[in-house]
């Protein structure tokens, strides 16, 4: 591209013939000199500049002159080249005034292009506001295929549902077949989907940051951003997805507060990839990401799961006192990074408190008691697999004590406190390839077999019960019957029920090839292996693709990624998941993608 050396040339062919160049405002016989002029006038130069080009060309000039005076050689032969020019004497040939013109014209349109391209001819056409902020996304097209066993149980309570439609009357008598059940038999083929973010930060001043994301979603679940398309060609719904401000009154140290991204080095055995935060946290970080050496980091955060709202509850003068949801979290952790390998290692626990359900007082539904007191203790989301109570005491109707509607909701039954330990090994295998080796393993420190015992008889858990046996006398016959009730002091240890359950869970996975392909023919492969008990993290927060959510769960999953075009690439991943105790429930999935990012 021809740039100001162009202009330069151009001053000095036109010095040759034209009268030196005196600063004054009088208008010059050289139409470059006024050009000059003309570009400071128009603030595309500055003065300074334009009086260094001027006189770097009378220089050029100068020495053109000089070396015009110099004495002609000596005729040479036609055969030999003419000498080199002295040190500092430039052979400047007759420029045509038709190639000064040309030349003029290309310079002016070259300077004035570059001007436009990058805003210095006009600064105030574009608002400089609009400099400090930086515009991101991704979207992700989806076909999915849900795959379930023939030998499934298809008798499984959708306890999700219940919570979020209930209460429900439990009691089959008088709302008979209305318990939600789940899908266990029958697959689901070719579900196209679609995901979009959409994002910017905005550079406020030094120090601070503000940002702000959208994205789609067929409800407000926190762990998934997935549209189903069809609905009769509905319009899809938009959430805001983050929105948060980051403080850093240090290099090493950042503040964030509000709706942010996950703070947390973590696998989804923990977290799922699409979760994020509500809170705030101060993050440590003694180097920055990527940079060679030996580095640690810290994070703290708080975060509000669920507040119990102001007015419940709202049939009563006396109102429920606070009892807001927390997750409390910590995180320690080292980064090491040379030219061979880069390996990560944390140590977090993530303490919920007040997640744990409460059985409410006495409760008179059957006088048009709408709220009972625990209500608010029911999860505010959940996917399946964790421990769960029903959480209301229930009074039987005087009127008719055996035979009386039972509207409930669940709880669950223990605590959570998650000691999790993540480890992420990157390798160079070649000048493209890398191996990268994720290991995660938890355990719920708050785990408690006994806690299910607690509220006995009332309040028995539910789900994740290894039944026993126990025989009754029916009508003068004896029969053997299943026991679902872990907590009878009558029965015996080899016909008492048993919590199946447990507090440990654990992933480990390889991924081979470019770790993020974002260009033509880049690839990847990966392989991982899963295991989670049931009571071992909190199940509304962790992966929703395996197993399709939750915990008790274990299996293997195995994926590649391709790159088709700059930041386009395609995925296809196979999700093959079993119950790890309890009723059979093997779930596959099979997804594959298109993504672009931008």
């Amino acid at each position: 591209m021809r740039t100001y050396s162009s202009l330069l040339l151009s001053v000095a062919c036109i010095a040759l013939t034209a009268p030196a160049f005196a600063q004054t405002d009088a208008a010059s016989e050289s139409a470059t000199v006024n050009l000059i002029r003309l570009l400071v006038k128009q603030h595309v130069i500055t003065q300074k500049n334009a009086d260094a080009l001027l006189k770097e060309a009378e220089a050029e000039a100068a020495n053109a002159r000089a070396a015009a005076a110099t004495p002609a050689p000596q005729p040479v032969a036609e055969t030999q080249s003419p000498p080199p020019p002295a040190p500092g004497v430039v052979r400047v040939p007759y420029v045509p005034e038709i190639v000064k013109n040309q030349i003029r014209d290309e310079v002016k349109e070259d300077v004035l292009k570059q001007a436009k391209n990058e805003n210095w001819a006009q600064p105030d056409a574009v608002p400089a506001w609009t400099k400090r902020i930086t515009w991101m996304g991704d979207f992700r097209f989806r076909d999915e295929f849900d795959l379930y066993s023939n030998t499934n149980d298809n008798e499984l309570v959708d306890y999700a549902t219940l919570n979020s439609s209930g209460p429900i009357d439990i009691n089959s008598d008088t709302n008979p077949n209305a318990i939600p059940l789940l899908n266990t038999t029958q697959n689901r083929l070719d579900q196209l989907s679609l995901r979009l973010h959409l994002g910017m930060i905005a550079n406020v001043a030094d120090g601070v940051l503000v940002g702000v994301r959208i994205a789609t979603g067929k409800d407000d679940s926190p762990v998934s951003t997935t549209q189903l398309l069809g609905g009769g060609l509905d319009k899809k719904a938009i959430w805001l997805d983050q929105a948060y401000i980051t403080l850093k009154p240090f290099k090493w140290d950042w503040l964030t507060f509000g709706r942010m991204p996950d703070p947390f080095l973590r696998t989804d055995l923990v977290y799922d990839d699409n979760l994020n935060f509500d809170g705030a946290i101060d993050a440590v970080q003694t180097k920055e990401a990527g940079a060679q050496g030996l580095g640690g980091f810290a994070t703290l955060g708080a975060f509000p799961l669920e507040y119990v709202a102001s007015g419940f509850p709202t049939n009563s003068f006396v109102k429920s006192p606070d009892r807001t949801k927390w997750l409390l979290a910590a995180q320690i952790g080292t980064d090491w990074t040379t030219e061979k390998f880069d390996w990560q290692f944390g140590v977090a626990y993530y303490d919920f408190q007040n997640l744990q359900g409460q059985l409410s007082v006495p409760c008179a539904t059957y006088a048009g008691i709408k709220q009972c007191s625990t209500d608010p203790t029911k999860p505010a989301f959940m996917q399946k697999g964790n421990t769960l109570f029903l959480i209301r005491n229930i009074i039987p109707n005087p009127s008719s004590p055996t035979d009386y509607a039972q509207p409930q909701f669940v709880g669950l039954a223990e605590n959570y406190g998650e000691l999790d330990a993540t480890s992420e090994f990157t390798t160079r295998v070649s000048s493209h390839y890398h191996l990268v080796l994720d290991a995660d393993f938890v355990r719920n420190m708050a785990y408690d077999a006994n806690a299910v015992c607690r509220y006995a008889p009332a309040g028995l858990p539910l789900n994740d019960v290894n039944p026993g046996t126990t025989t009754q006398t029916i009508q003068g016959v004896p029969e053997t019957v299943q026991n679902f009730d872990p907590c009878d002091p009558q029965t015996t240890p080899n016909t008492k029920a048993q919590l199946d359950s447990g507090p440990n869970a654990w992933m480990v996975k390889a991924t081979f090839g470019v770790p993020k392909p974002r260009a033509p023919w880049e690839w990847n492969v990966s392989f991982g292996y899963k295991y989670i008990q049931a009571d071992a993290v909190v199940d509304a927060f962790n992966d929703h693709d395996f197993h399709q959510g939750g915990t008790n769960a274990k299996g293997y999953f195995v994926g590649a990624s391709l790159g088709l075009f700059d930041n386009t690439w395609l995925t296809a991943r196979w999700l093959s998941a079993n119950e790890v105790s309890g009723p059979p429930l093997a779930i596959d999935v099979l997804q594959l993608d298109l993504n672009a990012s931008f």
